[in-house]
């Protein structure tokens, strides 16, 4: 976990008590100091099984911008060491750090480690340091509370730490502070847990809303307080669930009116656009599950309404936020896999041992409707999500219908395979399905300075997508092979690991709640991002009507590319009538409705609401 960061903003008034008698300040004189550096370190900064000078040297003699002379100071009680701190400065930005600071375990408890803060803050405001930063956490409550006082704040600069910071707060019992980005930048005023302001939550789906209603219950900063289903004994299960405190509706006019701050939408994915939509023109933030859209004509109404409002809209591709493509793109982000050239997502669910379960039979069900290339955002969106990449050209390939397909009553081809070029030339290859023989969740992506991928479906670990290889150079050109495990846990993979879809499901409604809480760093994907991941799948399987000719992916970023769109209502929905395209491209397959009544009874035989 990483550790919580502090700045000191230059011109805040500096604290200067006076050292209690007894108690002096010197500096680091010679290596006869080690000794008793390590023993006001131990216990606290160097563990007792470390070595003094192993510690010594990688932490303070070997650091190029430390001077010991100049830079380490002791707290001395009766000409003794018993206490100490290094006050540098960065070569890189000459940015003042205060680094090692620790009190020998005999005299902790009796208020030192602000003094020793007091002659840090003095010590580099005297050298003319633009801020000074510092990191520590929740395990040394003295230091956090002596930092605190000496006027340092809250850096908000990984995932978690406003939530972090704000559970410091009420320990201490301090109602708000300003908290700061990694650049000393004013983020936002934050407050202590007891009295910060929870984002109020609706959601719309009773059954693949779960993992979002339960994260709302569990981590303090989201409150649910509504649900909405038209299904009863789905709203009836949640009712039993979540309580009387929640509200529950069965019409979705009445739930929008509830007081709420953000909607997530987990109803059926061919209702997400005009739903969405409502939800903006109500003034509620949306987040969106899968899919955005399903056709050009609610694609350019859905932009246009996120426009016109300004609220957030976010989406949960859930796949973006699984721990190897997640590390994928922090290392793309850092550079460390060079230029983006060719990446493969696979997104294979053989879902026939539970089709009846998600179609309850009904022929006309979204999910026996679509066609093959419908769900490509679980495959396509970790490369648009990793490489920051816009597709621009797709060309698709339909599988034949097959035997699955027809014993689940689904109507499309058992997968779809895209072939994708982006804007700067790589090449992605996207490919999904529902009716394969065997399941397959796997990302690979290639840079210039190496690969990185994720375990298959068969590795025997069962970990999969929680395990990442890396196989990267240092530099272009290197043209070395160093292939290894890499840890995919960040500061809040563990509180989230039992969540739905090896954590995804938590990180979006993470992300989701630091968005609307104002938080630049927050990792959520705009509607545009949204819908670069659901073009290619639509144009792909336009692609194939037209015989596999490839095809340009617009970019409704811009207004003058909608027109052209926006009363294109095609898709494979039966509901769009004269717009309806085949679920399949050679035609919907003739599926008797015995087969419908067999999933329906089926479906009811599971008892899924009791």
């Amino acid at each position: 976990m990483e550790d919580l960061k502090m700045i000191r903003l230059p011109g805040v008034p500096l604290r200067s008590d006076p050292l209690p008698a007894g108690y002096a300040f010197s500096n680091y004189k010679s290596e006869a100091d080690r000794a008793a550096w390590a023993d006001c370190c131990r216990g606290g900064l160097v563990s007792d099984d470390e070595t003094d000078e192993e510690e010594w040297e990688e932490s303070v003699v070997q650091f190029p911008d430390i001077c010991p002379e100049r830079d380490i100071f002791f707290l001395d009680h009766d000409g003794e060491h018993i206490g100490t701190m290094t006050a540098f400065v960065w070569s890189k930005n000459g940015v003042g750090d205060v680094h090692m600071v620790g009190i020998r375990r005999d005299h902790r408890g009796r208020g030192l480690a602000k003094f020793l803060a007091q002659k840090a803050v003095e010590t580099l405001t005297a050298r003319g340091v633009p801020y000074i930063e510092l990191t520590s956490d929740e395990e040394k409550p003295a230091a956090l509370k002596s930092y605190l006082s000496a006027g340092f704040l809250p850096v908000e600069y990984a995932q978690g730490m406003q939530d972090r910071w704000e559970t410091v707060l009420e320990t201490f019992g301090i109602d708000r502070v300003q908290m700061l980005y990694d650049d000393a930048t004013p983020f936002r005023v934050i407050e202590r847990r007891g009295i910060s302001k929870k984002i109020r939550i609706g959601v719309v789906g009773a059954g693949r809303g779960q993992s979002m209603m339960d994260y709302c219950t569990h981590y303090g900063n989201a409150e649910l307080v509504a649900i909405c289903d038209n299904y009863p004994p789905a709203l009836e299960r949640a009712r039993r669930k979540y309580g009387g405190d929640v509200a529950y509706y069965d019409d979705f006019d009445a739930f929008l009116r509830h007081d709420m701050d953000a909607v997530v939408l987990a109803n059926f994915a061919n209702a997400h656009a005009p739903f969405a939509i409502r939800c903006l023109q109500a003034g509620k933030n949306v987040l969106s599950e899968v899919l955005p859209v399903q056709s050009m004509q609610e694609a350019v109404a859905l932009v246009e309404a996120v426009e016109r409002s300004g609220l957030v809209y976010a989406y949960a591709e859930n796949c973006c936020y699984m721990p190897s493509a997640r590390k994928m793109r922090e290392a793309f982000l850092a550079g460390r896999l060079g230029k983006f050239e060719y990446g493969e997502g696979e997104y294979m669910h053989n879902c026939e041992p539970d089709w009846d379960a998600l179609t309850y039979g009904d022929p006309n069900h979204w999910r026996n409707t679509m066609s093959a290339f419908y769900y490509c955002t679980h495959s396509m969106g970790p490369m648009v999500h990793i490489s920051g990449l816009r597709p621009v050209r797709v060309t698709g390939f339909e599988a034949p219908y097959n035997d699955r397909m027809r014993r689940m009553g689904a109507k499309g081809a058992p997968f779809g395979v895209e072939m994708v070029t982006m804007e700067n030339g790589a090449i992605v290859k996207s490919l999904q399905g529902v009716g394969p023989s065997k399941n397959s969740t796997w990302f690979c992506v290639y840079g210039s300075k190496g690969r990185m991928e994720s375990a298959r479906e068969d590795d025997k670990t069962q970990q999969t997508v929680r395990t990442l290889y890396e196989n990267l150079d240092a530099n272009e050109g290197d043209n070395k092979s160093d292939p290894v495990l890499a840890d995919t846990n960040d500061a809040i993979s563990e509180q989230f690991a039992q969540s739905g879809h090896g954590g995804a499901d938590d990180y979006m409604m993470h992300h989701f709640i630091q968005k609307l809480r104002g938080n630049r760093n927050a990792d959520v994907i705009d509607v545009y991002e949204a819908l670069d991941m659901y073009l290619p799948g639509h144009f792909a399987y336009r692609s194939v009507l037209a015989g596999g000719v490839p095809l340009e992916i617009p970019d409704l970023r811009d207004p003058g590319q909608r027109d052209k769109w926006r009363n294109d209502a095609t898709c494979t929905d039966p509901a769009a009538g004269e717009n309806a395209l085949p679920s399949y491209s050679r035609g919907n397959p003739d599926i008797p409705q015995e087969t419908y009544e067999q999933l329906h009874r089926k479906m009811e035989a599971r008892n899924m609401y009791d």
